[in-house]
């Protein structure tokens, strides 16, 4: 679903879920979206994170975004997965 460029910071985009099925420190994930984007994750309780904007977004700058979103195990080696998400601006303000 598009999001309104006027929607100001704070404005949940998506929530996410992880899982990963180990035991311990290889079960307990953390989670980061990729740089230069106006968006955040926070987490909301354990294994789900909503994706939030920072920022007010213009269509005309940037008509959408690819967030990428990496999800890594705390286990020794570490494990990671990256998924991406397209998020499309609509405009408010054109006639």
């Amino acid at each position: 679903t598009p999001v309104m460029e006027d929607a100001p910071p704070g404005t949940v985009i998506a929530v996410i879920s992880v899982l990963d099925r180990d035991s311990g420190d290889n079960g307990r994930v953390s989670c980061e979206v990729g740089p230069n984007v106006p968006f955040e994750l926070r987490s909301s309780f354990r294994n789900y994170y909503t994706l939030v904007t920072t920022q007010a977004l213009d269509r005309e700058v940037v008509p959408e975004y690819n967030v990428t979103i990496t999800a890594r195990d705390m286990g020794s080696p570490a494990l990671l997965t990256r998924s991406t998400l397209t998020v499309p601006v609509s405009d408010v303000n054109d006639n």
